[in-house]
């Protein structure tokens, strides 16, 4: 006889969750030799530093329901690692995940690179390319993937050393996980921002292409919406990093631009971009580059490139990750319900103060 499948509230979620995963953050000595974790006690106290050995992760059909009610992939639940107060990610690479960001931050950079810097879903494969042609001086396509030259997952750091300039880099980390030489040497970033409830969608279905039956869009949200939950985080944490960034930095070049925009007024956005990036004005070469860049072509040319292995192996099945699906405005009101937009309205005006100016589309 079939189980019955037991919902949870989402307080109830909360709790269970808070019982049934430590979290672990490392340690300051860690950093300075071999990684290793502290984790922490219910009573404040810390036991010793534990090495970390393979990955020892269950699977999503192994784990207590208690620690994944939500069912969300294993590979993007909080993996208990905290670095400098933040959440570690469970990097698909041949190092443990301190070692990879350790190694991240000391990665030598040059002064013309380039850092797309984003939350997820918010567009840095759109704006790869833009980069890609606007340096370049032509209207070529990158033959590599964007993930190529990501530095999260890329296995083999010092191989970017073999790039040629200028090199457009792009992450989904928090501006104090990048290499620390892009504020010695002032290194242009390009900002992507996004509606939250576009961005809530397309999440879900990049993830659901990881998931499990059970994994549906009210399941999504109520974990989306927690803070330690997802690895990736939500949004808005993500945003309140980067306005901390912006504020503390006041000086290094940030250029913000919004995905709406990017549909809306193509043309208007590379010029800003050029200009950002001291190239000279060509507008023959920047329309062209808005009509090489639409959605349609964009996501046909990303289906022909292959993705790097370590990444492609993640996915169950060897099926070919979708990364394009709609690319369209307001697509969030074909999906959240009355209820759930009410819920997700009052997350963000909870959890708005410290980034409510990246929010430029929030309807």
């Amino acid at each position: 006889m079939k189980r019955k499948e037991k919902t949870l509230t989402h307080t109830q979620a909360v709790a269970q969750i808070g019982r049934a995963r430590p979290l672990f953050s490392v340690s300051t000595m860690s950093l300075n030799g071999s990684p290793g974790l502290m984790q922490q006690t219910s009573s404040g106290g810390r036991s010793q530093p534990q090495q970390i050995r393979g990955s020892g992760t269950l699977t999503d059909h192994q784990r207590p329901q208690a620690a994944n009610p939500f069912f969300f992939p294993e590979r993007f639940l909080d993996s208990g690692l905290r670095l400098d107060g933040a959440v570690v990610q469970k990097f698909p690479v041949s190092d443990d995940p301190v070692t990879h960001l350790h190694n991240i931050m000391a990665l030598p950079m040059r002064e013309d690179d380039v850092v797309i810097a984003a939350y997820h879903k918010s567009g840095t494969h759109w704006m790869a390319d833009i980069l890609h042609m606007l340096t370049r001086g032509c209207v070529t396509y990158m033959e590599k993937s964007k993930e190529d030259v990501m530095f999260e997952y890329k296995d083999d750091l010092a191989s970017l050393e073999d790039e040629p300039s200028p090199r457009i880099f792009n992450s989904h980390l928090y501006m104090r996980f990048m290499p620390r030489q892009m504020l010695q040497k002032r290194i242009k970033v390009i900002h992507l921002v996004r509606n939250p409830k576009d961005v809530a969608v397309s999440l879900y279905h990049h993830l659901k292409q990881y998931a499990q039956d059970q994994f549906n869009f009210d399941r999504f949200l109520q974990g989306y919406m927690m803070d330690h939950y997802l690895s990736i985080s939500h949004q808005l944490n993500y945003l309140t990093q980067m306005a901390e960034f912006v504020s503390t930095h006041p000086h290094h070049p940030v250029k913000t631009i919004a995905y709406e925009d990017m549909k809306q007024d193509g043309l208007a956005v590379v010029r800003d971009v050029a200009q950002f990036l001291e190239l000279p004005a060509n507008e023959q070469l920047f329309q062209e580059i808005v009509t090489a860049c639409s959605f349609e072509k964009l996501k046909t040319k990303d289906e022909a490139r292959s993705m790097p292995a370590n990444l492609q192996r993640t996915v169950p099945g060897n099926k070919s990750l979708k990364l394009f699906r709609k690319g369209v405005i307001g697509d969030w009101k074909n999906h959240f319900t009355v209820t759930q937009n009410e819920t997700f309205e009052e997350f963000l005006r909870r959890r708005q103060t410290g980034c409510g100016k990246f929010l430029l589309y929030w309807d």
